[in-house]
């Protein structure tokens, strides 16, 4: 009989029975999120799953409301970090308080719909190899967000970013292979993907321990591509579900001059652990490449747009 991630779902032992006190932990990291923290654990707490949940809040010393609006919902657990060690860090923190045989990773700006952790539980009961689940995001108007998944990182990808190939050609499958592929005909399905998006994601309990979780070598971007990346590689096959939807604007914990540089780290990061030893240099020159021609693009039609308009440019008055 088949061992390991791909086996039979009786041929593992059940990560549940061995944390009877919740079948799912929900940690949530914080870092001044007081406006979100209140609406994101009400929804959880209204989604009625099918076993018993618990609710951690583990805050990046936020010194804001957050934790007193996060201590104001009943039935939360909430963890006051010291300081702010990045998302990583701040999961772990969740996870080692946590009971549950699965672990639920949410984003403190995420809303999610009645019915989306029971719909998570299910894929991975119908598919007992992906090992981490992700549901389907929407925007505030309903409308569907692809974002909640990503292609794998690869030297071709990297090749189309220092190009621009996937700015000019956004969402196409050949030149730009790492886009989220949009959610089509049934948004009800599961489907396998490569990387599952850590705002709500969905992971065995086992797993993350057996992997050591989100490395804290990360901040903010790229600990969930990166771990979905190792648990393929110990044979399991990460799924998306779109039965659990998900609201998540995104990008609200840092600005967008410090995200763009989290991103270029943490891709930075997951490219020098996944990709191929010689490739690993000439995929951050790649990277970088892809940065400064986007800078240099933005400075050119900045200064175009200035001239057309009458204004003055960083060359001067004349």
């Amino acid at each position: 009989m088949p061992t390991g991630p791909l086996a039979e779902p009786a041929s593992r032992p059940q990560p549940a029975a061995a944390r009877p006190a919740a079948a799912v932990s929900v940690v949530i990291v914080t870092y001044r999120n007081e406006a979100d923290i209140a609406g994101c654990l009400t929804a959880v707490r209204s989604t009625s799953p099918a076993a018993p949940a618990e609710v951690i809040v583990a805050d990046n010393a936020s010194g804001d409301g957050t934790v007193a609006a996060a201590r104001a919902v009943p039935g939360v657990t909430v963890i006051e970090r010291p300081d702010n060690g990045g998302f990583a860090a701040g999961c772990a923190a969740g996870a080692a308080a946590a009971t549950g045989g699965w672990l639920l990773f949410l984003n403190p700006d995420t809303v999610i719909t009645p019915g989306a952790l029971a719909a998570l539980l299910d894929c991975a009961a119908q598919h007992p190899a992906a090992g981490i689940v992700g549901g389907r995001f929407v925007h505030a108007d309903g409308s569907t967000d692809p974002r909640s998944c990503w292609g794998r990182p690869s030297p071709w990808s990297a090749l189309c970013f220092a190009l621009g190939l996937n700015s000019a050609l956004p969402g196409s499958r050949l030149f730009d292979p790492e886009a989220p592929r949009p959610w089509s005909g049934d948004l009800t399905g599961d489907r396998a993907v490569p990387v599952v998006s850590g705002a709500f994601m969905l992971v065995r309990r086992d797993l993350w321990d057996d992997l050591g979780g989100f490395d804290p070598v990360f901040f903010l971007y790229g600990e969930d591509a990166d771990f979905c990346l190792r648990a393929a590689a110990a044979g399991y096959r990460p799924m998306v579900t779109g039965r659990a939807v998900c609201q998540h604007p995104g990008g609200r914990s840092s600005s967008s001059a410090g995200k763009l540089v989290l991103l270029f780290t943490g891709k930075t990061t997951v490219l020098r652990r996944h990709f191929p030893r010689w490739l690993r240099g000439p995929g951050v020159g790649l990277l970088l490449g892809g940065v400064l021609l986007r800078a240099t693009a933005s400075r050119v039609i900045g200064t175009a747009s200035a001239e057309r308009q009458g204004r003055p440019t960083a060359r001067g008055e004349d």
